[in-house]
């Protein structure tokens, strides 16, 4: 039975994502804790064509998805992994600019009513951390890091994202040997 809601995040893993001719590679998965929530949003073009004086035809293209990525912190091991950040010789991390990031794919969990459900994004790009610093004031509220996020999508098959129900077999080895997505005949 399909979900009727769907609630929460966790299980966040990211790894890298390379190309190589027509060979796609995924990293090993690193989990990444503290997820607290991830809001995407598909971006494309509209294309109309007019003839008869109305809109005769129209299409959309150039499908992408974009985001933000929010979790408690993000650790060292996943700046050094993922950001570019460097360690200085007197014990501090560094975020250095103009740092070569490399591509990743980004997978997850969400629950339902009826079950769980995994989400893979294929080919994403990260930005730099955001976060606030503030006094505190009558209580202590936890600050949260975010991170843009672009999801390119394998180009090779076309795929942007895909979400695994518990009985796809994708599903038990997404956060530990994910696969490049491949087309069903």
């Amino acid at each position: 039975m399909a979900n009727k809601v769907e609630y929460g995040i966790s299980q966040l893993h990211i790894g890298t994502y390379t190309v190589e001719g027509n060979t796609v590679t995924l990293g090993t998965p690193y989990h990444q804790r503290g997820a607290v929530s991830f809001s995407t949003e598909t971006n494309q073009d509209q294309n109309n064509f007019y003839a008869d004086n109305v809109v005769y035809w129209s299409g959309y293209s150039g499908e992408s998805i974009e985001g933000d990525l929010e979790v408690a912190m993000f650790d060292d091991e996943f700046k050094k992994q993922f950001l570019g950040y460097k360690n200085l010789t007197n014990g501090g991390l560094a975020n250095v600019k103009g740092a070569i990031k490399p591509s990743v794919y980004i997978c997850f969990q969400i629950e339902g009513d009826n079950e769980s459900r995994r989400v893979m994004m294929y080919n994403c790009t990260l930005g730099s951390v955001s976060r606030e610093y503030s006094t505190v004031e009558e209580s202590i509220e936890p600050v949260t890091e975010t991170i843009p996020v672009t999801v390119v999508g394998d180009n090779i098959a076309g795929v942007t994202m895909a979400v695994f129900k518990p009985a796809d077999s994708g599903y038990a080895t997404l956060f530990t040997a994910p696969t490049a997505p491949e087309i069903a005949p």
